[in-house]
C-alpha cells in the first residue's frame, strides 16, 4: 500500500466520521435512546456498513488484501481519534441526547470500529497464510 492510499484512507476517514457525527449530533437519540432493539439493530448495521465501505474503498484504490488491516487502521483512526474530543465533551456537543446516552454511543462506535478492523486484519491474515502455503 503507498503513502498516498494512506493518506486518502485517512482523508476519507475523517470526512466519513464527521459526516457520521454530524448525523448522530441531529439525530442521535433516535438512534441510541428510542429502544434496546433500535439500537442493537443500528449497532450491527453500521458494523456491516462500515467494513462493507471499507473494503470497498480499498477495492477501488486497488489496494491488496495482505494490506488491508493498515488501510482499516488508516480509515479508523481519525474517527476514533475525534470520538475521543466527542466523548469527553458528550452533553455540550451531542445536545439532542442524553449525557447517559454517552456509554451507549461509546460502545456503538466501538463495535463498528473493530467490525471494519476485525475483517480486514482476517482477510488480511487469510491472505497471508495463503502465500504462506502457496510458497
Amino acid at each position: 500500500m503507498s503513502r498516498k492510499d494512506g493518506i486518502i484512507l485517512f482523508s476519507l476517514g475523517l470526512i466519513i466520521w464527521a459526516i457520521g457525527t454530524l448525523v448522530y449530533r441531529i439525530a442521535g437519540s433516535y438512534f441510541f435512546e428510542s429502544s434496546t432493539l433500535g439500537y442493537w439493530i443500528n449497532v450491527i448495521v453500521t458494523g456491516i456498513l462500515y467494513s462493507v465501505i471499507g473494503i470497498g474503498l480499498m477495492k477501488w484504490r486497488r489496494i491488496k488484501s495482505e494490506y488491508w488491516l493498515y488501510g482499516a487502521v488508516c480509515l479508523a483512526l481519525p474517527g476514533m481519534l475525534g470520538e475521543v474530543l466527542v466523548l469527553s465533551t458528550f452533553s455540550e456537543l451531542m445536545v439532542n441526547m442524553q449525557p447517559e446516552t454517552a456509554g451507549r454511543y461509546g460502545a456503538f462506535l466501538f463495535g463498528g470500529y473493530s467490525c471494519l478492523i476485525g475483517y480486514a486484519g482476517f482477510m488480511s491474515m487469510k491472505e497471508a497464510s495463503q502465500d504462506f502455503v502457496n510458497s
